[in-house]
């Protein structure tokens, strides 16, 4: 074997030796990305889902909050979806199903709302962009009161949807300081 193609072969032997966590870390951080995220309570999550956008790149602080913005409205659109499939398990108990369509309507409020910060943002009512990503997380706590007890697999997307609307709110109260 060439040299060079030794050494290519040796490290793709190697690589399963490294760390999943530095090879899971983000590899298009920005100084900016860093900066906002500096604000959020949940950092890690705010670099990776800010990160992992194309057009973080090149984004203001501003841009950046539209990006988180639209991470949360998406992951609540998801949610939704993955409600609606769940909900026709006739397999469920009646509670269980009752509680997913109760989550089922919050999401589709909480979607809305984050539409409409986004367009808040755009206008600069960071007042009202407030108020709608707090309407947003009380949406994920009704639907969390909703299921308390049930067997549904939705606390975990609950909380990764509250933490998602945390870190863009935190981003966007920093865009308004400015």
């Amino acid at each position: 074997m060439k040299p060079f193609t030794t050494f290519i072969f040796l490290c793709t032997l190697c690589l399963p030796l490294f760390p999943q966590e530095i090879a899971a870390r983000p590899r298009n951080v920005t100084k900016t990305i860093k900066q906002v995220c500096a604000h959020t309570a949940h950092k890690d999550l705010c670099v990776s889902t800010l990160a992992a956008d194309p057009s973080s790149q090149q984004a203001n602080q501003t841009g950046l909050a539209l990006v988180a913005l639209r991470v949360a409205s998406t992951n609540a659109s998801d949610i939704t979806e993955h409600i609606k499939v769940s909900v026709t398990d006739m397999s469920l108990e009646p509670a269980v199903q009752q509680g997913l369509s109760d989550c089922m309507d919050n999401y589709v409020d909480a979607a809305e709302q984050l539409d409409d910060s986004v367009a808040a943002l755009l206008a600069g009512a960071y007042h009202d962009l407030s108020t709608w990503v707090n309407v947003a997380i009380a949406d994920a706590n009704s639907c969390e009161s909703s299921i308390k007890g049930l067997k549904t697999g939705m606390s975990k997307k609950n909380v990764l949807f509250q933490q998602l609307c945390e870190n863009a709110l935190a981003i966007t109260k920093a865009v308004a300081g400015k």
